[in-house]
């Protein structure tokens, strides 16, 4: 029911499954650094070759497609946003009638021309993909154990005790992040199963419940951890 869900782990035996998880948590922020700090062709490299990975790693183009709706919804609001802003800009400074078909038309070609969103979006569709190619190809507990080692190794060179103390925190942030599309996956699962419709209503109900299941999920998590403290 759930091999589907976005960001969930794909059992594999690529090099890529093979790094440490920590090696691979430590990447991300640092490529994700390069991503912004250069222009958009190099985005455009990296998205490339990233999908390339993808098809190596035998990710089905669904599931990079699914992984991507994060970056669909970002679109859609930063477009919508823009298609406000010149509507306003035309309507205030210019004078226009936004209601006649050559304005609007004109409106709607400068939001979707504008290449400074564009450039974003792509630079934002390499870091999605950066966290799906983590996620696929590490398990909640290597991502746990390499945040652990990384706090580890940082705290010999700080004055206080060496024990991971943040990492079990860190982790569970991460981690929550799949287990939350996870969680969606299975609502729009039952929905459907009982003949719903993918419609607004879809949405109003389940979101409540959503984040009524997340937070049982949180709490049970919780419960786990400080269990197997007290039994350690």
């Amino acid at each position: 029911m759930t091999e589907n869900a976005i960001f969930s782990y794909k059992h594999g035996t690529s090099f890529v499954h093979k790094i440490p998880a920590w090696a691979k948590v430590l990447f991300i922020p640092l490529f994700n650094i390069i991503v912004f700090s250069f222009g958009w062709k190099v985005s455009v490299s990296c998205v490339l070759a990233q999908i390339a990975l993808c098809f190596f790693l035998r990710f089905s183009p669904k599931e990079q497609l699914k992984d991507l709706t994060p970056v669909i919804f970002y679109a859609v609001c930063l477009y919508t946003l823009n298609i406000i802003t010149q509507a306003t800009a035309s309507l205030i400074i210019s004078k226009n009638d936004i209601s006649s078909i050559p304005v609007l038309l004109s409106i709607l070609k400068g939001s979707f021309n504008d290449r400074e969103t564009a450039g974003l979006l792509v630079k934002f569709t390499a870091c999605v993909q950066s966290a799906s190619i983590l996620f696929k190809t590490s398990t909640s507990l290597q991502l746990r154990e390499g945040i652990e080692k990384i706090e580890c190794a940082v705290r010999r060179f700080l004055p206080c005790k060496k024990e991971a103390l943040f990492a079990e925190t860190i982790s569970s942030f991460i981690n929550f992040i799949p287990a939350v599309f996870k969680i969606w996956n299975q609502l729009c699962r039952a929905w459907i199963v009982r003949s719903g419709k993918k419609r607004l209503s879809m949405y109003l109900i389940l979101l409540p419940v959503l984040f009524s299941e997340c937070l049982k999920y949180a709490l049970n998590a919780s419960r786990a951890i400080t269990n197997r403290k007290k039994s350690a």
